[in-house]
């Protein structure tokens, strides 16, 4: 076992613990930053270099641009654009009278590059609370217990598996002792963006660069047009980029696997099927894009559990989720900050890392998986999407069981940390167990 790579110091009432992060992405970086902040010395792997990371749009709710915050990241190098408002545009795809009209609070959109490379230089600055992380690339976990397909082993304290969906792959039948169970979505995207320097230079449609998410679509259409057909249009990366999603139905795309090398399609591959009933301005816009890229989506049952031993998953890894609540990032994000906060010096969860991963777990799963649950509710009904439930932000109870900004944005994870005295009634409960491999399946 390589354990020269870490160094550590133990104070007597704090240990400095060895962390392993497998994956960095935004959930990895996360998680990697918040445990430098509490004084941890942190490794991430990944199994590519990080100059292949995908381009999109991530839109940020004041749950996760609180963390950002509070790890001192510099909000400005992320080049994020504020939004003020979502607008959803009639379900006919020609941009005509808008029905929905809403304003929103404290979101941003960024792009997701600018984002990774924010967490990463703040990850590994000298600048800053903590050891700076160190970066690992071309590593291919092989077993969850970072063993690697290059034979390299690694010893840590905590194991935190953040690589997304693919980490099934791998990390957590072996480790962790999940079996997911997995089902095609019935929707699927392509990811498109247009510098805003062609949208004046062409005189594509200027409204692209208001700060708004907008909807086209969504409902079903004339002409038996399905509902799954749907357009999100949103700036970000200051402005100079629009991200835009054409959504369909999965079984009219070309595209019915996913992997880490997709080749971008031309427009002709995305103007068929009921696209060709895209108002002309939408029509330009995506003859004039760049980074056309298939995204395959996939429904994931929840997990029963997210942690076992030392080892845990954050973020997709965890909770794999649709995009439609534009939640991901922010619940990674929120995942990330719960571990940085309960292995902190303010409670004795060092010195007892099993105990408090299944703190982590009670704290997150519930939130988490309902969110999850709601991303998949706004593919099949629009009016289930944050913002488009807001109906009285003066009543709480006006959207029922449906999610709000309120929910979202009002979630206090400090409060959730509880104190010590609960704490130690709620872990009595928490009697930490080795629990064996287990399968999961789908009900037919």
């Amino acid at each position: 076992m390589d354990s020269s790579l870490y160094s550590s110091s133990s104070p007597s009432t704090f240990k400095q613990l060895k962390v392993a992060v497998v994956g960095g992405g935004i959930g990895g970086l996360s998680a990697a930053v918040s445990l430098r902040r509490t004084g941890h010395i942190v490794m991430i792997f990944e199994r590519r270099s990080f100059d292949v990371e995908v381009g999109a749009s991530l839109s940020a709710a004041a749950n996760g641009i609180q963390w950002l915050l509070e790890w001192g990241i510099d909000i400005s190098i992320m080049r994020s654009v504020a939004l003020d408002k979502f607008v959803a545009v009639k379900n006919c795809f020609i941009r005509g009278s808008v029905v929905r009209y809403v304003k929103i609070p404290a979101d941003a959109v960024f792009y997701r590059k600018d984002m990774h490379q924010g967490l990463l230089h703040t990850a590994i600055s000298e600048e800053g609370k903590g050891v700076p992380c160190k970066i690992v690339t071309d590593h291919r976990s092989y077993t969850g217990t970072v063993t690697f397909k290059n034979g390299r082993s690694v010893t840590a304290d905590i194991i935190v598996g953040a690589g997304g969906i693919r980490l099934f792959q791998v990390c957590v039948r072996k480790e962790i002792g999940i079996i997911p169970c997995i089902q095609p979505a019935p929707r699927t995207c392509y990811r498109c963006h247009v510098s805003a320097e062609d949208v004046r230079r062409l005189g594509l449609a200027e409204y692209s660069l208001e700060p708004a998410i907008q909807f086209w679509g969504g409902f079903a259409g004339e002409n038996g047009r399905s509902k799954y057909y749907k357009v999100v249009l949103t700036p970000c990366s200051d402005g100079d980029i629009v991200a835009f999603y054409c959504f369909l139905p999965s079984e009219e795309t070309n595209h019915h696997t996913e992997a880490f090398e997709f080749k971008e399609v031309s427009p002709e591959e995305i103007l068929q099927g009921s696209f060709k009933e895209l108002d002309s301005g939408c029509v330009d816009f995506l003859k004039n894009s760049f980074e056309r890229m298939p995204w395959r989506m996939y429904l994931h049952e929840p997990y029963e559990y997210w942690h076992k031993a030392k080892a845990c998953l954050l973020g997709g890894a965890a909770h794999p989720m649709m995009p439609h609540q534009s939640q991901g990032a922010c619940q990674a994000i929120e995942d990330a900050a719960a571990l940085g906060i309960i292995f902190s010096d303010k409670y004795g969860f060092t010195n007892d890392v099993e105990a408090g991963l299944a703190l982590y777990e009670k704290i997150r799963r519930e939130r988490a998986t309902r969110i999850q649950d709601a991303s998949s509710r706004a593919m099949e009904d629009l009016n289930e999407r944050i913002g488009f439930t807001n109906v009285d932000p003066n009543d709480p109870t006006a959207a029922g069981d449906k999610l709000t900004h309120n929910e979202m944005n009002e979630y206090k994870m400090h409060d959730q940390s509880l104190s010590r005295s609960a704490l130690t009634v709620s872990l009595r409960r928490l009697k930490v167990v080795v629990r064996a491999p287990q399968t999961f399946c789908c009900l037919s």
